[in-house]
Protein backbone atom coordinates (compact mmCIF):
# COMPACT_ATOMS: atom_id res chain seq x y z
CA UNK A 1 0.00 0.00 0.00
CA UNK A 2 1.13 3.20 -0.89
CA UNK A 3 0.16 7.14 -1.06
CA UNK A 4 0.72 9.11 -4.54
CA UNK A 5 0.28 12.24 -5.88
CA UNK A 6 -1.34 11.79 -9.39
CA UNK A 7 -2.48 15.47 -10.96
CA UNK A 8 -1.18 17.30 -7.54
CA UNK A 9 -3.53 14.79 -5.80
CA UNK A 10 -2.49 12.56 -2.82
CA UNK A 11 -4.47 9.22 -3.82
CA UNK A 12 -4.40 5.75 -1.92
CA UNK A 13 -3.02 2.83 -3.93
CA UNK A 14 -2.59 -0.45 -3.22
CA UNK A 15 -0.95 -3.16 -5.97
CA UNK A 16 -0.91 -7.17 -5.83
CA UNK A 17 -0.43 -10.08 -7.86
CA UNK A 18 0.90 -11.22 -11.26
CA UNK A 19 -0.48 -11.46 -14.69
CA UNK A 20 -2.41 -9.33 -16.74
CA UNK A 21 -2.91 -5.80 -15.22
CA UNK A 22 -6.67 -4.98 -14.21
CA UNK A 23 -7.60 -1.89 -12.38
CA UNK A 24 -10.41 -2.07 -9.56
CA UNK A 25 -12.94 0.27 -8.58
CA UNK A 26 -14.54 0.23 -5.31
CA UNK A 27 -17.96 1.79 -4.29
CA UNK A 28 -18.89 5.47 -2.47
CA UNK A 29 -18.41 5.57 1.14
CA UNK A 30 -15.73 2.45 0.91
CA UNK A 31 -12.33 2.40 -0.09
CA UNK A 32 -10.16 0.42 -2.15
CA UNK A 33 -9.35 -2.11 0.74
CA UNK A 34 -13.15 -3.59 0.67
CA UNK A 35 -12.26 -5.39 -3.15
CA UNK A 36 -9.37 -7.46 -1.56
CA UNK A 37 -11.82 -10.59 -1.29
CA UNK A 38 -13.20 -10.60 -4.71
CA UNK A 39 -9.52 -10.20 -5.93
CA UNK A 40 -8.42 -12.93 -3.84
CA UNK A 41 -11.08 -15.04 -5.79
CA UNK A 42 -9.98 -13.71 -9.31
CA UNK A 43 -7.97 -15.29 -11.88
CA UNK A 44 -4.51 -14.08 -11.50
CA UNK A 45 -3.87 -10.64 -12.38
CA UNK A 46 -1.48 -7.56 -11.77
CA UNK A 47 -4.32 -5.74 -9.45
CA UNK A 48 -4.28 -1.65 -8.91
CA UNK A 49 -6.79 -0.42 -6.80
CA UNK A 50 -7.11 3.11 -5.55
CA UNK A 51 -9.60 5.14 -3.19
CA UNK A 52 -11.97 6.98 -4.85
CA UNK A 53 -11.17 10.99 -4.40
CA UNK A 54 -12.31 11.84 -0.22
CA UNK A 55 -12.51 8.29 0.15
CA UNK A 56 -9.88 6.15 2.14
CA UNK A 57 -6.59 7.47 1.75
CA UNK A 58 -7.39 9.91 -0.88
CA UNK A 59 -7.69 13.52 -1.67
CA UNK A 60 -10.69 15.12 -2.95
CA UNK A 61 -10.59 18.63 -4.68
CA UNK A 62 -14.14 20.23 -4.46
CA UNK A 63 -13.36 22.23 -7.72
CA UNK A 64 -13.44 19.39 -9.42
CA UNK A 65 -15.98 16.67 -10.82
CA UNK A 66 -15.37 13.68 -8.39
CA UNK A 67 -16.33 11.47 -11.35
CA UNK A 68 -13.77 13.56 -13.35
CA UNK A 69 -11.00 13.22 -10.55
CA UNK A 70 -11.36 9.53 -10.86
CA UNK A 71 -11.04 8.98 -13.75
CA UNK A 72 -8.04 11.23 -14.36
CA UNK A 73 -6.32 9.00 -11.60
CA UNK A 74 -7.42 5.64 -13.70
CA UNK A 75 -5.87 7.30 -16.81
CA UNK A 76 -2.46 8.95 -15.50
CA UNK A 77 -2.30 4.76 -13.61
CA UNK A 78 -3.00 3.17 -17.43
CA UNK A 79 -1.00 5.11 -19.08
CA UNK A 80 2.27 4.20 -16.71
CA UNK A 81 1.29 0.59 -17.06
CA UNK A 82 -0.61 0.41 -20.60
CA UNK A 83 -4.15 -1.11 -21.16
CA UNK A 84 -5.71 -3.20 -18.42
CA UNK A 85 -8.91 -4.75 -18.15
CA UNK A 86 -11.20 -2.84 -15.51
CA UNK A 87 -13.25 -3.86 -12.81
CA UNK A 88 -15.72 -1.26 -11.61
CA UNK A 89 -18.63 -1.62 -8.43
CA UNK A 90 -21.44 0.97 -8.17
CA UNK A 91 -19.97 4.80 -8.50
CA UNK A 92 -16.70 3.24 -9.11
CA UNK A 93 -18.51 0.99 -12.35
CA UNK A 94 -20.10 4.43 -13.80
CA UNK A 95 -16.11 5.60 -13.37
CA UNK A 96 -14.91 2.43 -15.41
CA UNK A 97 -17.28 2.95 -18.07
CA UNK A 98 -16.31 6.75 -18.33
CA UNK A 99 -12.82 5.39 -18.61
CA UNK A 100 -13.44 3.60 -21.24
CA UNK A 101 -15.49 5.56 -23.11
CA UNK A 102 -12.87 8.23 -22.77
CA UNK A 103 -9.79 6.70 -23.28
CA UNK A 104 -10.69 3.03 -25.57
CA UNK A 105 -7.24 3.07 -25.75
CA UNK A 106 -6.43 2.22 -22.25
CA UNK A 107 -8.82 -0.49 -21.69
CA UNK A 108 -9.42 -4.27 -22.75
CA UNK A 109 -12.41 -5.78 -21.16
CA UNK A 110 -14.50 -3.08 -18.79
CA UNK A 111 -16.38 -5.17 -15.89
CA UNK A 112 -19.37 -3.56 -14.37
CA UNK A 113 -21.25 -4.45 -11.32
CA UNK A 114 -24.65 -2.04 -11.03
CA UNK A 115 -23.16 1.21 -12.34
CA UNK A 116 -25.14 3.99 -10.53
CA UNK A 117 -26.07 5.83 -13.84
CA UNK A 118 -29.15 7.45 -13.20
CA UNK A 119 -28.76 9.91 -15.66
CA UNK A 120 -29.09 7.70 -18.89
CA UNK A 121 -32.43 6.58 -17.53
CA UNK A 122 -33.56 10.69 -17.91
CA UNK A 123 -33.92 10.61 -22.01
CA UNK A 124 -34.50 6.24 -22.55
CA UNK A 125 -36.73 5.97 -19.66
CA UNK A 126 -38.33 9.41 -17.84
CA UNK A 127 -41.03 7.30 -15.81
CA UNK A 128 -38.28 5.53 -14.31
CA UNK A 129 -35.85 9.05 -13.68
CA UNK A 130 -38.70 10.40 -11.85
CA UNK A 131 -39.71 7.42 -9.92
CA UNK A 132 -35.95 7.64 -8.77
CA UNK A 133 -35.85 11.49 -8.05
CA UNK A 134 -38.90 10.65 -5.55
CA UNK A 135 -37.28 7.45 -4.65
CA UNK A 136 -34.31 9.62 -3.31
CA UNK A 137 -36.44 12.46 -2.30
CA UNK A 138 -35.48 11.81 1.63
CA UNK A 139 -31.61 11.75 0.86
CA UNK A 140 -31.81 14.94 -1.16
CA UNK A 141 -33.66 16.40 1.10
CA UNK A 142 -31.28 15.47 4.12
CA UNK A 143 -27.90 16.66 2.38
CA UNK A 144 -29.67 19.83 1.33
CA UNK A 145 -29.91 20.41 4.92
CA UNK A 146 -26.93 18.97 5.82
CA UNK A 147 -27.98 16.45 8.45
CA UNK A 148 -25.88 13.65 7.50
CA UNK A 149 -27.25 10.90 10.00
CA UNK A 150 -30.34 11.11 8.18
CA UNK A 151 -28.79 11.08 5.00
CA UNK A 152 -26.75 8.74 6.02
CA UNK A 153 -30.04 6.65 7.16
CA UNK A 154 -32.00 7.32 3.87
CA UNK A 155 -29.30 6.32 1.46
CA UNK A 156 -28.27 3.05 3.18
CA UNK A 157 -32.19 1.72 3.40
CA UNK A 158 -32.39 2.80 -0.42
CA UNK A 159 -29.70 0.34 -1.33
CA UNK A 160 -30.92 -2.25 1.15
CA UNK A 161 -27.53 -2.05 2.95
CA UNK A 162 -27.27 -2.35 6.94
CA UNK A 163 -28.98 0.27 8.87
CA UNK A 164 -26.90 3.12 10.08
CA UNK A 165 -27.65 3.11 13.41
CA UNK A 166 -26.93 -1.08 13.52
CA UNK A 167 -23.32 -0.65 12.30
CA UNK A 168 -19.99 -0.01 14.43
CA UNK A 169 -19.30 3.32 15.42
CA UNK A 170 -15.73 3.63 13.16
CA UNK A 171 -17.83 2.85 9.84
CA UNK A 172 -20.30 5.14 11.23
CA UNK A 173 -17.76 7.72 11.61
CA UNK A 174 -15.78 6.86 8.06
CA UNK A 175 -19.62 7.26 6.78
CA UNK A 176 -20.27 10.43 8.40
CA UNK A 177 -17.11 11.97 6.57
CA UNK A 178 -17.66 10.40 2.77
CA UNK A 179 -21.50 10.61 2.52
CA UNK A 180 -21.39 14.73 1.66
CA UNK A 181 -19.50 13.41 -1.30
CA UNK A 182 -22.24 11.52 -2.90
CA UNK A 183 -24.22 14.76 -4.49
CA UNK A 184 -20.38 15.98 -5.76
CA UNK A 185 -21.21 13.10 -8.15
CA UNK A 186 -24.40 15.00 -9.23
CA UNK A 187 -23.31 16.62 -13.04
CA UNK A 188 -21.80 13.26 -13.49
CA UNK A 189 -24.34 10.10 -12.96
CA UNK A 190 -27.35 11.98 -11.99
CA UNK A 191 -27.71 14.93 -14.86
CA UNK A 192 -29.40 14.48 -18.19
CA UNK A 193 -26.68 16.09 -20.14
CA UNK A 194 -24.21 13.62 -18.80
CA UNK A 195 -26.58 10.54 -19.68
CA UNK A 196 -27.09 11.44 -23.32
CA UNK A 197 -22.94 11.60 -23.70
CA UNK A 198 -22.86 8.61 -21.75
CA UNK A 199 -25.12 6.75 -24.33
CA UNK A 200 -23.92 8.15 -27.60
CA UNK A 201 -20.12 7.23 -26.75
CA UNK A 202 -21.10 3.78 -25.30
CA UNK A 203 -22.63 2.81 -28.43
CA UNK A 204 -19.44 3.61 -30.58
CA UNK A 205 -17.72 1.47 -28.20
CA UNK A 206 -15.95 -1.58 -29.24
CA UNK A 207 -14.13 -2.82 -26.12
CA UNK A 208 -16.20 -5.94 -24.38
CA UNK A 209 -18.32 -4.81 -21.73
CA UNK A 210 -19.88 -7.11 -19.09
CA UNK A 211 -22.93 -5.70 -16.97
CA UNK A 212 -23.89 -7.52 -13.79
CA UNK A 213 -26.56 -6.72 -11.89
CA UNK A 214 -28.21 -8.43 -8.60
CA UNK A 215 -31.69 -9.84 -8.88
CA UNK A 216 -32.06 -8.56 -5.29
CA UNK A 217 -31.24 -5.07 -5.77
CA UNK A 218 -33.55 -1.96 -6.33
CA UNK A 219 -35.80 -1.72 -9.44
CA UNK A 220 -33.58 0.91 -10.80
CA UNK A 221 -30.74 -0.58 -10.97
CA UNK A 222 -32.13 -3.04 -13.67
CA UNK A 223 -33.86 -0.30 -15.90
CA UNK A 224 -30.31 1.33 -15.84
CA UNK A 225 -28.66 -1.96 -16.70
CA UNK A 226 -31.42 -2.66 -19.67
CA UNK A 227 -30.46 1.14 -20.88
CA UNK A 228 -26.90 0.52 -21.13
CA UNK A 229 -27.66 -3.17 -23.07
CA UNK A 230 -29.72 -1.50 -25.16
CA UNK A 231 -27.64 1.44 -26.71
CA UNK A 232 -23.65 -0.88 -25.72
CA UNK A 233 -23.80 -3.73 -28.91
CA UNK A 234 -20.49 -4.71 -27.21
CA UNK A 235 -22.34 -5.04 -23.76
CA UNK A 236 -23.43 -8.40 -22.15
CA UNK A 237 -25.83 -8.25 -19.51
CA UNK A 238 -25.26 -11.44 -16.46
CA UNK A 239 -27.94 -11.42 -13.34
CA UNK A 240 -26.46 -13.16 -10.08
CA UNK A 241 -29.80 -14.62 -8.71
CA UNK A 242 -28.76 -14.22 -5.20
CA UNK A 243 -27.16 -11.24 -4.97
CA UNK A 244 -27.96 -7.28 -4.43
CA UNK A 245 -26.18 -4.30 -4.95
CA UNK A 246 -23.55 -4.82 -2.61
CA UNK A 247 -22.56 -8.43 -4.70
CA UNK A 248 -18.74 -7.14 -5.34
CA UNK A 249 -18.37 -7.50 -1.30
CA UNK A 250 -21.59 -9.98 -0.36
CA UNK A 251 -21.15 -12.50 -3.12
CA UNK A 252 -17.61 -12.44 -3.98
CA UNK A 253 -17.05 -16.06 -4.68
CA UNK A 254 -20.14 -15.60 -7.50
CA UNK A 255 -19.16 -12.16 -9.24
CA UNK A 256 -15.61 -13.43 -9.34
CA UNK A 257 -16.85 -16.66 -11.65
CA UNK A 258 -18.59 -14.52 -13.81
CA UNK A 259 -15.93 -12.11 -14.11
CA UNK A 260 -13.43 -14.98 -14.52
CA UNK A 261 -15.52 -16.34 -17.35
CA UNK A 262 -15.98 -13.36 -19.00
CA UNK A 263 -12.50 -12.44 -19.23
CA UNK A 264 -11.96 -16.03 -20.34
Amino acid sequence: MSIEIINGRRVGITRSGEGAPMLMLHCALAHRGVLAPLMAKMPAHAFTAFDMPGHGESEFDAAVDIQGQAVETAICLLEANGPSDVFGHSFGATVALKLALERPDLVRKVCLYEPVYFAVLAGANPEAYAAETRASAAFTKATLAKDWPAAARAFLARWSIEGFDNIPSAQKTYILKTIPLIMASNASIILPESGAEVLKALAMLSAPVLLMKGAKSPKVIAQIATVLADHGPAVTLVTLPKAAHMGPITHAGGVAQVVASFLD
